[in-house]
């Protein structure tokens, strides 16, 4: 295999393919030419095609799709038009006529001796290829011309003999006259930038007829920048290496999205930096090392001069907003360079800007010091304990668990920070979703090392292995055991005298258990003692049980102050600077918050927002973002958009499965399934629901039997409602009263008068839209009200709840009827007959059969309906006018309404 040699040396050597794309099959090729971007591609037509224009320029930074659109424009003109191309050269001292070279060797000596005559030459020459058709130039995307030739091209243009496209990377670029033409708007300009996450995502779905997980597009795009080429060859090779896999119908990001010297990506990197100088190369060498830092230690790495160039160049940004920056444009660059660099020329780097950069650790951010834990790393070197551990606790911070390993490692048993590298390394293999390595590796620490902890450190030990424990079979009657000697131990501490060490323990230790609450659904019982807490201790303990009161809210009812104290923790969070260790709990309560107190569009909305700020690297968090944004819509009712979303997240919980949540997604899927009337998929779904291990977080497990049964439900089994109705009392019993209304609404299809009381009763006990609307539910089943029920359809509406809706529309309808309220049985009708083009399926069925019509009336009604006047209505049944007018009579009496126009509108007849 091939690696590149020394970048800055300019002595590159091509690497090794990894696989061909023609191994992707017939239908994966059409990826390369979906990526036209036909609607700039028609502006540009267009815009040559203009009388009023001498031609159009192009522009945009490199690798946008400028050639590509430049060749998608010949093709389409090139029927009618003869091209010519011009090839100008990048060298600071440009040859004159160089573009034109090709068409100066076909004219002849005498034509060469004035400027005016090799004007008059290429014009003849070019009119004569053409032979009376069109003319275009293309001048591909170069820092400029000579001048001599712009006066060829200036000269083509007002003549009338050609028009030019120009293709540039920024209109500095372009030759003094063009950019006057473009400012009098006489030369078309056409802007290209990168794709957006959404236009990757669109892109590739068409490309290759499969969609994308919503996860899949956010690592593509913050791989690639958004740049076309760089996507075609990035997608191409994580296809082949299987880090994006199709599975479930969609493609997944199986595994971090990672570029090294072996990549497809390393020959655009090789092309596009041997046009650069030396130090440029050398500049991008440090900037793949540093990563991201602050603007002062880049200028003293790279030199003030070096940083200029980068940025002007492309390869380097600057922020403008806070702490000054610096950082490589395209990370993918980065991560390609540095891989290609030997652990002795990283070495020889990291000395070199060790004499011109302060590292001491305290002026680095979090991603700073990964950045240079990384890379001491990779040149082999040890890294320095505290680096270490900082930097491992920064990984964990950001999501990357396999460094946070790689640093945790670092440091030696006999080591202070060894016992905190451990919990470190416990907290890597639970992102990673290898529970049982996270419980191993805390286990093979010597019990004389924990018995020797002072008291702080044991409390931060014990919460340690809670948090570990929670996650594996038989893990929480352990942690049963282990609060218990803890607190044992803490009493012999107390008894001799409490010092502020020992409150901090005490804190981490109240912390684990009410965790371990938290996990059990203990939700009344933890409230108190979290609600207490909130009031003392130091900012983070505060914030730490702030975040474990959102979800214990949200179960027991108070949604709204959920949603309320989750808003809260994120600007505490903030102000404070620092990421809760229970920062997932908050974020996961405010969810479920929005999704059960009926504002699941608010919720889709974050998730869609968190999922498009995700950084590398992703598959650590997208499957469970996703499910959460699946869930939204399951609890919506909108199984078929929920079923892709799902899908998704199912497969990349199959790769990783998060908080044991896979069961939950099929469960899910089951549910969708079931509802949109596809009772096969929904009964496979529900199989393999049953074959995954259990989660042990009670909100998981609560949402997976809800799931379960609303699907079995679905599917008309029996046992359905009584198993939710059933559920519903456990809850009650237990304070879970969110919970507990969802079970009773969705079991009260076929209720009673206690069912609905029962409902009601429980439903006043929550907080939100959701909880308004069952409970007007619950008392127009009391009292047969169908205007309280239009009520509650009124505000399933406003919530998008179709299926809901649609429920509450159908009670609407029978009561109305039964009542003989014939007006308000219409506007239930109509409801339905609008949901019913967005509903394969009705959960509710209308029972009562609606006014009775004789069958004369009925026909009548019919006739009418077709537009019939009276005399042809009493021609065709044979009966008197006088006749058809009293049917009519009756009809609109019976059916509460005045006119053949509101006769039209019932579908009913």
């Amino acid at each position: 295999m091939t690696t590149y040699n020394n970048v800055a040396s300019g002595k590159w050597t091509k690497p090794a393919a990894l696989g061909t794309f023609e191994a992707m099959g017939a239908a994966d090729r059409q990826f390369w030419s979906s990526f036209v971007r036909q609607t700039e591609i028609d502006r540009t037509v267009r815009a040559l095609n203009d009388p009023a224009t001498y031609g159009v320029t192009v522009i945009g930074p490199w690798g946008v799709g400028k050639t590509t659109l430049a060749r998608a424009v010949e093709k389409t003109l090139a029927p009618t038009t003869h091209i010519e191309r011009l090839f100008g050269s990048s060298a600071e001292a440009a040859i004159s006529y160089g573009p034109l070279s090709m068409l100066m060797a076909r004219l002849p000596p005498s034509a060469l001796e004035t400027p005016t005559g090799v004007i008059r030459g290429i014009d003849e020459l070019i009119r004569a290829d053409a032979g009376g058709r069109d003319v275009l130039l293309i001048v591909d995307d170069l820092p400029g011309l000579d001048f001599l030739t712009v006066g060829v091209v200036m000269h083509l243009l007002l003549g009338g003999t050609a028009k030019v496209l120009v293709m540039a990377r920024d209109s500095a670029d372009l030759p003094e006259d063009l950019v006057w033409l473009v400012k009098d708007g006489q030369l078309g300009e056409i802007r290209l930038d990168h794709f957006s996450q959404a236009e990757v995502g669109e892109l590739i779905a068409k490309a290759t007829g499969t969609f994308v997980s919503q996860t899949a597009v956010t690592a593509l795009h913050e791989a690639s920048n958004g740049n076309p080429l760089v996507l075609q060859a990035l997608f191409r090779e994580q296809v082949v290496k299987g880090g994006i896999v199709k599975h479930l119908g969609g493609w997944v990001v199986k595994d971090a999205i990672n570029m090294d010297s072996t990549s497809a990506l390393a020959e655009i990197v090789r092309s596009r930096l041997s046009r650069e100088d030396v130090g440029v190369r050398l500049g991008v060498e440090k900037m793949s090392l540093l990563g991201s830092a602050p603007l002062q230690v880049a200028i003293s790495a790279l030199g003030q001069e070096t940083l200029w160039q980068l940025e002007e160049r492309g390869f380097v940004e600057i922020s403008t907003e806070g702490r000054h920056r610096a950082f490589l444009a395209e990370q993918y660059v980065g991560d390609i360079v540095r891989s290609s660099l030997s652990p002795t020329r990283m070495a020889e780097i990291f000395a070199e800007i060790a004499l011109t950069v302060d590292q001491e650790l305290e002026s680095l951010d979090g991603r700073e010091i990964m950045s240079l834990a990384t890379w001491t790393l990779d040149a082999g070197m040890i890294l320095d304990p505290r680096v270490a551990m900082a930097a491992a606790l920064s990984a964990l911070q950001n999501f990357d668990p396999l460094l946070a390993i790689r640093c945790a490692t670092q440091i030696p048993t006999d080591h202070p920070s060894w016992v905190k590298s451990v919990q470190a390394r416990s907290a890597a293999y639970q992102l990673l979703a290898d529970y049982k390595a996270a419980v191993s590796v805390l286990e093979a620490v010597p019990a004389t090392v924990i018995s020797q902890l002072p008291i702080e450190e044991f409390g931060a030990w014990v919460l340690a292995c809670t948090r570990a424990l929670l996650w594996v079979e038989a893990g929480l009657p352990k942690i049963q055991e282990l609060l218990t000697g803890a607190e044992e131990r803490l009493a012999v501490e107390n008894a001799k005298g409490l010092d502020t060490s020992e409150k901090l323990g005490r804190t981490l230790l109240n912390l684990a258990r009410f965790e371990y609450q938290i996990h059990l659904g203990e939700f009344t019982a933890v409230i108190p003692e979290l609600e207490a807490a909130m009031n003392e201790g130091d900012a983070e303990y505060r914030l730490n049980c702030a975040c474990l009161l959102v979800p214990a809210l949200a179960v027991v009812g108070r949604e709204l102050d959920a949603i309320a104290l989750a808003k809260r923790t994120e600007t505490d969070a903030a102000a404070l600077g620092v990421t809760s260790l229970f920062n997932d709990y908050a974020r996961n309560g405010k969810a479920i918050a929005q999704i059960w107190s009926g504002q699941w569009i608010d919720c889709v909305a974050m998730l869609q927002d968190e999922l498009e700020g995700l950084q590398r690297p992703v598959p650590y968090r997208g499957g469970l973002i996703e499910l959460n944004l699946g869930l939204a819509h399951a609890f919506a009712g909108r199984g078929a958009e929920a079923v892709q979303v799902l899908m998704s997240a199912a497969a990349q919980l199959e790769a990783r499965n998060s908080d044991h949540a896979l069961g939950l997604a099929y469960a899910a899927l089951a549910f969708c399934h079931a509802q949109i009337n596809n009772e096969q998929e929904a009964r496979g779904w529900l199989e393999l629901a049953e074959s995954v291990p259990w989660p042990t977080l009670w909100t998981n497990q609560a949402m997976l039997n809800f799931f379960t049964r609303l699907a079995l439900r679905w599917l008309d089994d029996p046992r359905a409602t009584e198993q939710l109705h059933l559920s519903a009392l456990a809850d009650i019993d237990q304070g879970r009263f969110a919970m507990a209304s969802m079970s009773l609404f969705a079991a009260t299809i076929q209720a009673t008068y206690k069912d609905y009381a029962l409902l009601e009763d429980v439903s006043l006990r929550r907080q939100g839209p959701m909880a308004t609307l069952n409970v007007l539910l619950a008392r127009s089943c009391r009292t047969k009200d169908a205007e309280m029920a239009l009520e509650a359809a009124h505000v399933a509406e406003t919530l998008a709840l179709d299926a809901v809706e649609s429920r509450c529309a159908v009670l609407a309808l029978d009561f109305a009827r039964e009542a003989g309220r014939n007006s308000l049985a219409r506007l239930a009708s109509q409801r339905l007959d609008r949901l019913h083009k967005n509903l394969p399926k009705l959960p509710f069925q209308p029972q009562n059969a609606g006014v009775k019509l004789t069958q004369r009336e009925i026909q009548v009604a019919k006739l009418a309906k077709r537009g019939l006047g009276n005399r042809a209505i009493a021609d065709r049944i044979g009966v008197s006018v006088r006749t058809v007018e009293g049917h009519l009579y009756q009809l609109y009496s019976k059916l509460g309404i005045t006119t053949r126009h509101e006769l039209a509108e019932d579908h009913d007849l």
